[in-house]
């Protein structure tokens, strides 16, 4: 696999993650973002690169990286915006259950705020890789599946390494 195709589908990733955090902030999405973390994260972004046309034919190997690292990448991208947030929110709860009222800014900080402490910050992050990691093996598990799936509907090319990348 390319490293120009990694740097994009981690880029991708990220801002994947981002999004699905934002709409965690919000109690009743938090269920729906984080089944697309979980699972659907490397799928969206190996469809959206094949739509762009910027990955060609993909081996379940290549895949399978591919999507662990989408995976882990999408996860601590969600923690990175989805703890901050949940802390503002937390700060903010008076006013934004007045503006807000469907939004619940109490409901992941009662345990959060204890993590962020100095003392067990190193918990808190040993558990966001150990949640990243769970995420990259089903994310890579999905991902295979998703490019089975795709080269069941295209043609395989005759000349593999030709059809890698398209730069324009």
């Amino acid at each position: 696999m390319n490293t120009i195709i990694a740097k994009q589908a981690v880029f991708y990733s990220l801002v994947l993650g981002a999004i699905l955090a934002l709409f965690g902030s919000f109690n009743f999405l938090i269920g729906l973002a984080a089944f697309l973390l979980a699972l659907l994260c490397a799928p969206a972004v190996i469809i959206y690169m094949k739509k762009i046309n910027k990955l060609g034919f993909l081996e379940s190997q290549q895949a399978a990286a591919l999507g662990g690292l989408c995976g882990f990448c999408a996860t601590v991208s969600f923690f990175i915006i989805f703890t901050p947030l949940t802390l503002i929110f937390l700060k903010l709860a008076p006013l934004i259950n007045k503006i807000l009222p469907f939004v619940n800014p109490y409901h992941y900080a009662y345990g959060l705020q204890y993590f962020i402490r100095f003392d067990s910050l190193w918990l808190f992050l040993i558990i966001i890789l150990m949640i990243a990691g769970v995420c990259a093996l089903t994310n890579a598990t999905t991902a295979m599946g998703t490019v089975f799936l795709l080269s069941q509907f295209e043609k395989k090319p005759d000349d593999i390494e030709e059809i890698d990348i398209h730069i324009e």
